[in-house]
């Protein structure tokens, strides 16, 4: 099981690991999307929140699909789309290695919030930019490119299909049922062989050890940074 939460802080990372269920956190490494008030960690509180003992999602917002309101958009032209896409993987590339991560297969995810997903242009726009995002981060050293979002409104299973496949998705599917095999508009054979994680209820408030945050609760069974997730015991996630 796992969090993610945008105003999120050493102190209240810690308090969510101490003797809670969690083992993982979704780690906003940044992007031209990212909330202006969420919080930016810095190299040495990410080394504090790994030496606590978390594993993380590591996830980019960048620019967005091209029929949404969001301020940055990448194009409506599918080949300066998946151009795009493959600058963000190189610009999340940098931030991984400034880090000091060994970025070989290190999960990144693409932080893709939903759009209208009738709107053929527009989906056609975002399928190529995540081709070009899944094709830059297989550039050795090769990374694993996920796509997170809404598992019906971001088109998640349209990307089953194009050139470069995601290795694994990141789905929020709100119904509360802890199973990465249960995502809304997912079919049960794409990405089976441990590639999902869920994200199966949004923002609430949760309190442990005292400390009272707001967050999005997640379920994992595919790729963390650092891998492997060694757990044996699925914690009621499945």
């Amino acid at each position: 099981m796992g969090w993610d939460a945008c105003a999120a802080s050493i102190a209240k990372a810690q308090a969510f690991w101490s003797n809670t269920p969690y083992w993982n956190m979704g780690l906003y490494l940044g992007g031209s999307s990212y909330g202006s008030g969420c919080k930016r960690w810095s190299s040495a509180e990410v080394g504090q929140l790994r030496t606590m003992g978390y594993k993380f999602l590591p996830l980019w917002v960048g620019p967005q699909a091209p029929c949404t309101g969001f301020p940055s958009r990448f194009s409506t032209s599918t080949a300066t789309a998946y151009d795009q896409g493959r600058a963000e993987a190189k610009a999340v590339y940098n931030v991984a290695a400034g880090l000091g991560w060994d970025t070989t297969d290190a999960p990144m995810i693409y932080d893709l919030e939903g759009f209208d997903t009738t709107n053929g242009g527009c989906l056609n726009a975002t399928k190529s930019f995540i081709d070009g995002w899944v094709y830059q981060l297989h550039v050795a050293p090769a990374q694993r490119a996920g796509v997170y979002g809404s598992s019906c409104a971001s088109g998640l299973n349209s990307y089953s299909t194009i050139a470069n496949v995601p290795d694994f998705i990141h789905g929020a599917s709100w119904n509360g049922v802890k199973s990465t095999s249960d995502l809304s508009c997912i079919p049960a054979g794409n990405w089976t062989q441990r590639q999902r994680h869920k994200q199966y209820q949004g923002g609430h408030n949760e309190t442990w050890n005292g400390v009272t945050m707001n967050v999005d609760s997640d379920c994992s069974n595919g790729p963390v940074y650092p891998g492997p997730d060694n757990l044996t015991s699925p914690q009621g996630c499945e």
